[in-house]
């Protein structure tokens, strides 16, 4: 079977999901593409783009499952790559600052969140709140073109072209310290994130992604009902960090519809049961629609995920579980928080 015909089933399965349910649409099935391998899925997107988070200074110099990452990510030929923060440790070696300055391609396509990992690192400690700002400077990322820094200096909004679409990203500062959400995620941000949000005229060939590291790695619930309303009726990703645990989160009327909110593990301190690992997001048309892995850098090659690692969001419609290969039994996420 060749990949266009995979792809051609692909869209049809989705046109038929969609068809049979509501808005409200609650899976009740695992949607099972037709890719044989990743480098399939990689052929039939229009695009791809990679999210890392929590590396704490490592770089391939120092971290092989940070180099398969990086080799992986080039061989997927990525769009780029987005950063959810704790790129850096302040006492440790941070190879990563001089990765950033050596690696040109990263340089020039890697957009970094600020997190109290950076706070620490660049000023007097975790909760010195917007102190990371010098992170997006190591990319020099206020001199790419459709990027606009806040003057806290720790916030964007970056529109990244990629052939005829548009990732609208939204980089909120919410350190994980001081352990009090209104100072670590204030009004401000929170204003910032909405105005924003209102700012933006949604086309049919656009993607709103919106980064937050947060406490406890989901930060949606932190806002009000009409905030919420707003994210959940444009947002398409909703990306958090700081538990170095890959996890699919929701509010409870909103499980399948809405953004498709994930915490994007880490790719070289991963917490207990949970591998090291980055983000790879496949982006398919028509329908447009976001298939979402969290890839396992512990193995040898890039591999296709289960139903724990791998989810499709379509576009202004549901999100779907999504099946490429059978989990093994250690790998039950249910399971694993279970012994935590």
């Amino acid at each position: 079977m060749t990949i266009k015909t995979k792809k051609l089933i692909l869209i049809s399965a989705l046109f038929s999901v969609m068809a049979g349910n509501s808005p409200g649409y609650s899976s009740d099935e695992i949607f099972i593409p037709d890719f044989a391998t990743i480098q399939d899925l990689d052929s039939a997107a229009v695009f791809t783009f990679a999210i890392m988070s929590d590396n704490k200074g490592d770089s391939s110099f120092s971290s092989p499952e940070f180099a398969k990452m990086v080799g992986w990510i080039s061989e997927a030929d990525c769009a780029f790559v987005i950063g959810m923060g704790d790129h850096v440790k302040k006492g440790w070696e941070n190879s990563f600052i001089t990765f950033l300055s050596e690696n040109q391609w990263w340089h020039d396509h890697f957009y970094p969140n600020v997190a109290d990992g950076e706070n620490e690192f660049y000023g007097s400690g975790q909760d010195d709140w917007g102190a990371g700002v010098p992170i997006l400077e190591e990319v020099d990322l206020e001199s790419r073109p459709k990027v606009e820094i806040r003057e806290n200096g720790c916030e964007y909004y970056a529109q990244i072209e990629v052939d005829d679409y548009t990732v609208h990203l939204i980089q909120l500062h919410y350190p994980d310290s001081p352990w009090d959400n209104t100072i670590a995620f204030n009004q401000d941000s929170r204003q910032y994130l909405i105005d924003t949000l209102n700012s933006i005229v949604k086309g049919p060939q656009e993607i709103i992604i919106i980064g937050a590291h947060s406490i406890d790695g989901f930060w949606l619930d932190e806002l009000s009902d009409e905030r919420q309303e707003l994210v959940l009726d444009k947002a398409d990703l909703v990306l958090s960090a700081t538990t170095h645990f890959f996890k699919r989160s929701a509010l409870p009327d909103y499980q399948d519809s809405g953004p498709l909110c994930i915490n994007t593990g880490s790719i070289t301190y991963p917490a207990l049961y949970c591998p090291p690992g980055f983000v790879q997001v496949h982006v398919l048309e028509e329908p447009l629609s976001l298939v979402v892995q969290y890839i396992d850098a512990s193995q040898p090659q890039r591999e296709l995920q289960h139903s724990e690692y791998a989810f499709m969001k379509i576009v202004d419609g549901p999100v779907l579980e999504t099946n490429f290969c059978e989990p093994q039994p250690e790998e039950d996420m249910e399971w694993l928080e279970s012994q935590k």
